[in-house]
């Protein structure tokens, strides 16, 4: 098992393209993954410490990437380098409005390598059931050479922090 720090250069970004198949996609940058609430201060002029209620959590992914328009290919298995599928190939369906279906988002996060099953962490969703969970892609904007993109939750979508998350 690898232990230390990561950097973006390991990280492994992979969605579900339009018809199901599972695609990693180059990306440059990515905000930070995990939940955020949003906070209500609660406290009273008597209060000695400020106090807050908690919202409902959202975990929603912005991405940057070179803009490219190779086919999609087979995602690469586990401690292998990625298999990138093109980022326009796999994005642009997904945010036409006929295509906003809910879909799987897996983050693999390889310390000190590419990522390895059950071993290092991923953040991630996966819905294999049926398609009412999952991220939809709210964001696409081509800048040039360059890509951005959104990914928010669903309704009822509970993504969660492991090691074996892998569409």
């Amino acid at each position: 098992m690898a232990t230390g720090r990561t950097t973006t250069k390991w990280i492994r970004f992979c969605v579900d393209a339009v018809g199901g198949v599972s695609a990693e996609i180059p990306i440059d940058s990515i905000s930070p993954v995990g939940f955020t609430y949003d906070e209500t201060e609660l406290t009273a002029w008597q209060d000695a410490v400020k106090g807050y209620l908690t919202n409902h959590p959202d975990a929603p992914i912005d991405i940057t990437g070179p803009f490219d328009t190779s086919g999609i290919v087979a995602r690469a298995a586990s401690a292998n380098a990625p298999a990138l599928s093109g980022s326009h190939t796999v994005l642009a369906p997904k945010s036409a409005v006929t295509n906003s279906l809910p879909g799987n988002l897996w983050i693999g996060f390889g310390i000190r390598g590419y990522w390895t099953a059950a071993t290092d962490p991923a953040f991630g969703v996966i819905d294999s059931d049926d398609v009412k969970y999952g991220y939809i892609l709210t964001k696409y904007v081509v800048e040039g050479e360059k890509y951005s993109a959104r990914c928010v939750l669903t309704p009822g979508t509970v993504p969660g922090w492991g090691t074996a998350i892998i569409p």
